[in-house]
């Protein structure tokens, strides 16, 4: 048989028997005493393998012992991972490094079964799989997969049709900076026992308030414990507080029925409250709900049932609640300017998310996933000198991970020119640690005793502040009244 006339799936048949007897990985064939075998060439030239590069679909080879043999380059960007991490280890293995959900095709394979089913994940969203023998006549064990990016099939759809999208279609590399929780949960302990908690608490049917600094990606975690329990068709509709007026409020909420006002839709309008019907109801930065509407979505949590602004009939909706802060509900609740009854209902389980700057396990895998997110756009790959990196990871980042993305964004436009760069960066020695990692004052800079015992009291209070989730339960935890924590904490 001639190396045209070898078929690509004789190939990976004969592959596959070969293997665990007599074959190793050598170069782009497979070694067999001192013959290659090698994948088909085509009548011009092209390799199969580069072939297989340029389809716009991914493809995954199977061999009979279930290790992967192939690995095309669209199936490596739906994996989110590097040749090295899928090529020649087992299907398994590179299941539980993907942020994909693989349990429904892993039990397909496992009882030899040809089909079709939508795989979904943090990273990619939904993904159309296809499975098949390589072999039909059953000589071989092995199996092809076939990998269908649903939005990016859509998109390409609609262009071939004429038609607009629905929505602007963000590029490729901001559709893949969706953070992968499930690659991020196997680096930090903290963040998975954090994301546990929370889905277990909306299995149970338990509202969740998740708190932390801005930038902390408190909507993307939001976005993730609905997809956790949610159906693929359920709404999630995210409500940011802060950026409606107050005016509006209530009738973006609500709704209101025609005529319920001047200016209002002749045909009313749903609010956000019933567009979230059989989904999720996501009520970011929460603490600036003008304090009157407060009481009506007290009243909301408690029956599930709103009226329209100028109706009459009740309307009962089903729907979960998540919201978010980055302000101390609590301390606001004592000063009355948010309901401590609302408080209770919306925050049946706390979910603290910690800062960039407390989550160093995480950084490093930040960076080079927006790195490779930015290199999608170049035609030249962005490389991190070791200097760059090193004061990329000793930055504290006040505006967290939105911060990091925007720094790794300046760095790939205007390089590492020292006059271009960002202050904040450069006065930062790459030696220097943003912070005392023991929590003990730096007398290195000078400070005389009384500083140093002020700075080491601050942090201490800081800490117990993030543990507790308040200056009121932090004081109570010291021994100190509020008054104490709120003079050592102010202007700090």
């Amino acid at each position: 048989m001639s190396g045209r006339e070898f078929s690509y799936a004789a190939w990976i048949g004969a592959a596959a028997r070969c293997r665990k007897r007599f074959c190793r990985r050598a170069g782009t064939g497979l070694r067999m005493g001192e013959r290659v075998i090698k994948p088909p060439q085509t009548k011009v030239g092209i390799g199969v393998t580069e072939a297989l590069d340029a389809i716009p679909d991914g493809l995954i080879v199977l061999d009979g012992e279930r290790r992967v043999v192939f690995c095309n380059r669209e199936a490596r960007v739906i994996l989110g991972l590097e040749a090295e991490q899928i090529v020649d280890r087992s299907f398994s293995k590179v299941c539980r490094d993907s942020s994909l959900n693989w349990v429904l095709l892993e039990e397909m394979i496992e009882a030899g079964r040809n089909g079709n089913v939508v795989l979904r994940g943090d990273a990619v969203g939904s993904v159309f799989v296809t499975l098949r023998r390589a072999d039909p006549t059953g000589q071989s064990d092995g199996h092809v997969i076939q990998l269908r990016d649903l939005a990016v099939f859509d998109h390409a759809r609609r262009k071939a049709e004429g038609r607009r999208d629905p929505v602007a279609t963000p590029g490729a590399a901001d559709h893949r900076i969706r953070p992968d929780f499930a690659r991020q949960r196997s680096i930090s302990p903290w963040l998975d026992r954090m994301l546990s908690r929370g889905e277990r608490a909306l299995v149970q049917g338990a509202r969740v308030i998740i708190t932390g600094e801005s930038g902390v990606g408190k909507t993307e975690v939001a976005r993730h414990l609905h997809a956790f329990v949610a159906g693929a068709t359920d709404p999630f509709v995210a409500v940011n507080c802060a950026a409606i007026p107050e005016s509006l409020f209530e009738s973006e909420l609500f709704g209101y029925e025609k005529g319920a006002f001047t200016g209002a839709s002749t045909d009313g309008k749903k609010g956000l409250i019933e567009a979230a019907e059989g989904g999720t109801l996501f009520l970011d930065e929460v603490g600036e709900i003008p304090l009157p509407l407060q009481a009506k979505l007290l009243s909301f949590l408690e029956d599930g049932v709103i009226t329209r602004i100028g109706g009459t009939r009740p309307r009962r909706v089903n729907v979960r609640v998540i919201s978010a802060t980055n302000r101390d509900l609590p301390e606001m609740a004592e000063e009355r300017q948010f309901r401590l009854d609302l408080y209770y209902r919306l925050a049946v389980v706390n979910m603290p998310m910690r800062p960039l700057r407390e989550l160093p396990e995480i950084l490093g895998y930040l960076v080079d996933r927006f790195l490779a997110a930015i290199n999608k756009r170049r035609s030249v790959p962005l490389v991190l000198d070791e200097d760059m990196r090193a004061r990329l990871l000793a930055y504290d980042y006040p505006g967290n991970i939105r911060e990091l993305w925007n720094l790794i964004q300046q760095i790939s436009v205007l390089g590492v020119d020292e006059d271009e760069m960002p202050r904040r960066l450069m006065a930062l020695a790459p030696e220097e640690p943003p912070a005392q990692p023991d929590g003990q004052p730096d007398l290195s800079a000078g400070l005389d005793l009384r500083a140093a015992v002020a700075e080491y009291e601050l942090r201490i209070i800081k800490d117990a502040i993030r543990i507790h989730g308040s200056k009121r339960k932090a004081a109570a935890a010291l021994g100190v009244d509020i008054a104490t924590i709120s003079r050592k904490t102010r202007n700090r």
